[in-house]
């Protein structure tokens, strides 16, 4: 009722909720048949609709109908009846005045069972289930009419006078080549009323075979469908019969028959492996679930794109990293050598230097060789002596190879290997190897280092390198100033974070705040000869080792440059 209500109210009312006014009014005639419930029905209605101009009345339902007959002067005097929801067999009984026109509905046993055998062309049986009230009683007889003793060779057999729960156990006992045809079930044995579809909903499930109704309402309860019509359907039939009469062109034929088509349930098909093949061609599918394919084509084809425009992206940044990291080596390979090369070009410029450093050992050696020869030469020889001098020569000849050791560390090529470097020995070294050019360019240096070790995770080389670079270019700083006033301060300390640093300071005349943003830029120089990469080399050998190199914005004379090296 609910479903016909719904098509009569689509197809009366519409886009048009203003252009009629819809009564609805519910009998429950068959859950209530007795004459004293339906007479008070008619004298409620009479009463109510007393007064009221009614154009139409409709009835859905064979009760609906016969009370409309009964009762319709009192209710809706001069209306015309649109009827629907009734069987051939229930009009075959009636007679109906001339302005009653209304909708046949077969509800198809037969329809539903040839649907069923098409659908189980196995089934080697069918059982019917029908209800103890008196329309479960009159479903009874019309299937036994039609579907005979034995239907196309199939057996039939009728169960009923069972509870619900006998109904359920015997549906759940049934061989798997049986075709249940659950009819319509108001009452059961035990005299429990039932909503027929709700009924159905518990013995459809609990079936080893599958089931199969003859109302659209039962589709969704668990059974796989019937040749039906649709209530709404019907409903929307009777409003058509409705607006036509309403509208004064009344239909010639009396009576029309409603569509009934084969509906199934697409997920019962698949809960029994019934192949989509063995529908007819004309059938409605209920609750079906297009592949995902179907469902989502268009977004598939989009996610499928974006997927497509991100693996490009995604490859496309594979290879720019790739080509980031070759671009990578080879710079840092460049640095290496550009470094390299400035190491080199330091060490030419101390080669002066260095020679006198070698000199001094060599002619230190010579010289104490030569008083050795002498003294073995003697009679006898000052085996003593000759201990002292042997000794000495060997002090020389170590200090002639630490120089050259150093050196040669400082012109090693090649990839920068980290290891842990204690900062105040790399400073001490450093200062080692520019001590004569240091004398020579008659420069003093105050060392102060913090005394205990301050180890970080360097290239020694390359740590010499930056050092070397500074004491240089505060040495080139001072050039102009007398001897007194040239002075260089290295200090070495750790700050609160943990980090390390170095600052060399000297007493030039300072660096200009544009000279400073400029200095770390390469082929950049403040001095007449340099070649303005010695800044920038530093600091990509500080970046290198996880730190920075940069001027002291606060230092108000000369110049002080501040290395800052992470711990160990």
């Amino acid at each position: 009722m609910t479903e016909v209500s719904r098509g009569l109210r689509e197809g009366l009312v519409g886009d048009a909720p203003t252009r009629i006014e819809l009564y609805s009014e519910h009998l429950d005639s068959v859950r209530f048949p007795g004459p004293g419930h339906l007479d008070r029905q008619a004298q409620f209605l009479a009463a109510k609709y007393k007064g009221i101009p009614l154009d139409i009345a409709l009835a859905a339902g064979p009760g609906a109908l016969l009370f409309m007959l009964e009762h319709r002067d009192a209710i809706a005097p001069g209306a015309p009846l649109v009827f629907g929801g009734i069987t051939d067999a229930t009009l075959k009984s009636l007679s109906l005045p001339a302005d009653i026109w209304g909708v046949v509905s077969r509800f198809d046993p037969v329809g539903t069972i040839d649907l069923a055998r098409r659908l189980q062309p196995t089934a080697k049986r069918i059982v019917v289930m029908t209800g103890s009230s008196d329309f479960d009683r009159q479903w009874e007889a019309r299937a036994r009419n039609e579907l005979t003793g034995n239907y196309r060779g199939l057996s039939v057999e009728y169960v009923s006078g069972l509870t619900l729960d006998g109904f359920k156990d015997v549906a759940n006992r049934l061989p798997a080549d049986t075709i249940l045809l659950i009819l319509t079930i108001l009452q059961d044995a035990a005299g429990r009323s039932f909503i027929p579809r709700d009924a159905a909903a518990e013995i459809a499930p609990a079936s080893v075979a599958p089931a199969y109704a003859v109302y659209s309402s039962f589709i969704g309860t668990g059974v796989v469908g019937g040749f039906v019509e649709t209530f709404e359907g019907i409903g929307i039939d009777m409003a058509d019969l409705a607006s036509q009469i309403i509208s004064g062109a009344p239909p010639e034929r009396r009576t029309e028959a409603s569509t009934s088509r084969p509906v199934v349930d697409w997920r019962q098909l698949e809960r029994w492996g019934i192949g989509s093949d063995l529908l007819p061609a004309d059938t409605q599918l209920e609750f079906h679930e297009p592949p995902v394919w179907e469902r989502y084509r268009f977004e598939i084809i989009a996610a499928l794109a974006v997927i497509g425009l991100q693996a490009a992206t995604i490859a496309g940044l594979v290879i720019l990293d790739r080509r980031r990291r070759i671009a990578q080596e080879e710079l840092a390979l460049e640095r290496l050598e550009l470094a390299h090369l400035s190491r080199i070009t330091q060490l030419g410029q101390l080669s002066g230097a260095f020679a006198h450093e070698l000199n001094q050992p060599l002619t230190s050696i010579l010289a104490n060789a030569e008083a050795g020869a002498r003294l073995l030469a003697m009679k006898p020889p000052d085996l003593n002596e000759v201990k002292d001098i042997l000794e000495d020569i060997a002090d020389e000849d170590r200090r002639a190879a630490g120089i050259i050791t150093q050196l040669r560390q400082l012109m090693v090529k090649g990839e920068a290997a980290l290891e842990r470097v204690d900062l105040n020995k790399a400073v001490a070294a450093t200062m080692e190897l520019a001590r004569s050019e240091l004398v020579a360019r008659q420069t003093q240096v105050d060392f102060r280092r913090e005394e205990k070790e301050l180890p970080v995770r360097g290239n020694l080389a390359q740590l010499q390198q930056i050092v070397l670079n500074l004491i240089l270019n505060a040495t080139e700083a001072m050039r102009h100033l007398p001897p007194g006033g040239r002075e260089i301060t290295i200090e070495t300390r750790t700050l609160p974070g943990g980090a390390r640093q170095l600052s060399v300071s000297d007493r030039g005349p300072g660096i200009s705040p544009e000279m400073k943003d400029k200095a770390f830029k390469p082929f950049v120089s403040g001095g007449a000869t340099g070649m303005g990469l010695g800044l920038p080399i530093c600091r990509s050998i500080a970046s290198a080792h996880g730190g920075t190199l940069a001027f002291d914005d606060h230092e108000d004379a000369g110049t002080r440059v501040i290395l800052t090296l992470p711990p160990v």
